[in-house]
């Protein structure tokens, strides 16, 4: 079965991404695979109680994703990794050949706003120009306004 694969993170700019993974999703016959990356310092083994409320509140964001998918009638996978988010996702669509295209927010909840693209997406570009075979496509995240252009 054809999927997209979505960055999830909780931000709006990733929740825009997630509404139009689930439409290209519908679009194309496919199902939607949502990926929360969990960012932990190597060492994280000190740092437990930070660890279990980053899972618990992954958890949380990968749940409201699932009512948006559903909200179109299409079916949603989720999982939690721990790891760079651009790393993770260029792997799974490296690694799985039924992905169809990456969908990622502009920006997320990285250190500040940015003015341009989000450093993990920009990242994530960075492995398509570097032989990712599948596209990425990047959403705006400060209005739902280009979902109306679907």
């Amino acid at each position: 079965m054809k999927k997209v694969l979505v960055g999830i993170d909780g931000s709006q700019a990733s929740m825009n991404a997630v509404k139009y993974a689930a439409r290209m999703a519908k679009l194309i016959g496919g199902e939607v695979v949502g990926i929360n990356v969990i960012n932990e310092p190597s060492y994280r083994e000190y740092y437990k109680d930070i660890s279990d409320k980053l899972k618990k509140e992954a958890e949380e964001i990968l749940k409201k994703a699932r009512v948006e998918v559903e909200k179109q009638g299409v079916m949603i996978k989720t999982r939690i990794d721990i790891g760079a988010p651009d790393d993770l996702l260029a792997e799974a669509a490296k690694t799985d050949q039924d992905v169809s295209m990456i969908v990622v927010g502009a920006s997320g909840r990285g250190r500040g706003s940015r003015v341009f693209v989000g450093s993990k997406t920009h990242a994530l570009v960075n492995h398509m120009a570097a032989g990712l075979q599948c596209p990425v496509v990047v959403v705006p995240g400060t209005s739902e306004d280009f979902l109306k252009r679907l």
